[in-house]
């Protein structure tokens, strides 16, 4: 039986097919809509494959940043909403309930568990504390993890905004790594302390891996530690 959309289809080809008058003695020709003189050539094939998308700034931001390429991925899957919270697991029917993780007070969706949640959000105050970017951390005020990051390190200097970049990729990598420790290992919650001290010794092991753009951002930390354990 066929459906009232392959009927409409068949249709107005139909309808396209009378209005073409065929010439008898000219022989066939296939013509390329997508060059102007009908040629094929791979440059505009490449331009149609991507027709009618458009580019998303973080992504671009993603991409040029520097960080693990696991930890890349997972950020691109949480700007995109795939990630598997509770609140999405819920949604299909793999649990009963949406509770977050981290703070246990509301529905873990990615945005809140990346800049709503409180445990988070204390997280990122007192990473960006110790470089006096305090000002920068997430709000009570949900804004998803790509508004919230393309917003402040627009308040970021230039030579600074590759660290920016990969403190983000890291802090958002490592509450999900606590947050997936607590769903699915069991594990004794970390307060949020503990969280950015791993988050700290994750960013030295990145630098000696060759992750530079971190460099600037441990060595301020290392030095403000030395001079708080001085001041005692």
């Amino acid at each position: 039986m066929v459906d009232g959309n392959t009927l409409s289809t068949v249709l107005s080809t139909l309808y396209w097919l009378q209005s073409v008058a065929l010439q008898d003695g000219d022989s066939d020709r296939l013509i390329w809509k997508w060059t102007p003189d009908g040629q094929f050539s791979t440059s505009s094939a490449y331009e149609a494959f991507f027709h009618g998308q458009y580019a998303i700034h973080e992504g671009q931001v993603l991409r040029k940043s520097r960080a693990l390429a696991k930890c890349k991925f997972f950020v691109w899957l949480a700007i995109h909403g795939r990630c598997w919270t509770t609140d999405r697991r819920k949604r299909h029917k793999l649990q009963d309930d949406d509770v977050c993780a981290l703070c246990s007070q509301e529905s873990e969706t990615i945005t809140h568990l990346l800049t709503g949640c409180a445990f988070s959000r204390e997280v990122w105050f007192r990473l960006l504390r110790l470089v006096h970017w305090e000002d920068l951390a997430p709000t009570a005020e949900e804004l998803s993890l790509a508004d919230w990051w393309l917003s402040k390190r627009k308040q970021v200097h230039k030579s600074a905004r590759k660290a920016f970049d990969s403190i983000v990729i890291l802090t958002s990598w490592m509450l999900w790594k606590e947050r997936n420790n607590r769903t699915f290992n069991n594990t004794t919650a970390n307060p949020p302390t503990q969280v950015l001290h791993d988050t700290l010794a994750e960013a030295s092991i990145w630098v000696q891996a060759g992750y530079i753009a971190l460099s600037e951002f441990t060595q301020v930390v290392h030095v403000r530690s030395r001079d708080h354990v001085r001041n005692m």
